[in-house]
């Protein structure tokens, strides 16, 4: 499955190389720029699904980037804009959504929480192959994935999933992960947890190709990125 190109627009290098790192390792394909002028001696020529804008670059700022791409090409064609900012005034998200962003967010927030922006933009414009419902019949120990595949479940993976699927977007620890399950936080059960979730990704990119929207939250457990309805 090809992977999500994004350029990432940020004036601190510190940050800027976090982001690619840690885009990269979930699957993106990330191109890095220190400013505007840089994106804009690569963009058109090289095409991007999204873009992870800093709002206050040097030169041009992030809105100036998002100005004028929106004003460039097709709408169909335009990539995701998700806008990073170190300000939390109102006044600043207004004029950054009505430049044309799709996601706002606080510099503060977490790798995780700007990867679930990606995804979630990337699903609206239907360019995620991660995109489209998922489906967790609890009493059939199935998973409908978004091509229709069924899928037998474990009864540790339709208890990973339930808890997982009720808070999407949100990461639950492992600990809290094994209460549900009303197992104790030993090393072995944690263990097992993640050897679990292990299988269930490669059981369900075995089935259908797809990547299943299950990600570790560093030091945190797991997330649920994707939309999932439960059945019970």
């Amino acid at each position: 499955m090809p992977r999500h190109r994004i350029a990432i627009v940020e004036d601190n290098p510190e940050l800027l190389a976090d982001l690619a790192e840690f885009l990269d390792l979930r699957g993106f394909s990330t191109r890095s720029f220190s400013s505007a002028e840089a994106f804009f001696e690569t963009w058109p020529a090289l095409s991007f699904d999204l873009l992870l804008l800093d709002v206050a670059l040097p030169g041009m700022s992030g809105l100036d980037i998002v100005q004028q791409v929106r004003a460039c090409g097709e709408a169909a064609a335009m990539p995701g804009v998700v806008m990073l900012t170190a300000l939390d005034a109102n006044d600043d998200q207004v004029l950054g959504l009505n430049a044309g962003a799709d996601v706002y967010l606080s510099k503060r927030s977490s790798l995780e929480v700007i990867e679930a922006a990606c995804h979630s933009v990337l699903r609206r414009l239907g360019r995620n192959g991660a995109g489209g419902h998922w489906r967790l019949h609890i009493r059939h120990w199935r998973l409908s994935t978004p091509d229709g595949t069924l899928l037998d479940l474990t009864h540790p993976e339709v208890a990973l999933l339930t808890a997982l699927c009720g808070t999407p977007g949100r990461a639950v620890t492992r600990e809290a992960l094994l209460a549900g399950m009303e197992k104790q936080a030993t090393l072995s059960n944690l263990r097992n947890l993640d050897n679990t979730a292990s299988r269930l990704r490669r059981k369900v990119q075995a089935a259908c190709g797809r990547d299943l929207p299950l990600r570790p939250s560093y030091g945190r457990g797991y997330t649920f990125t994707g939309n999932c309805e439960i059945e019970q």
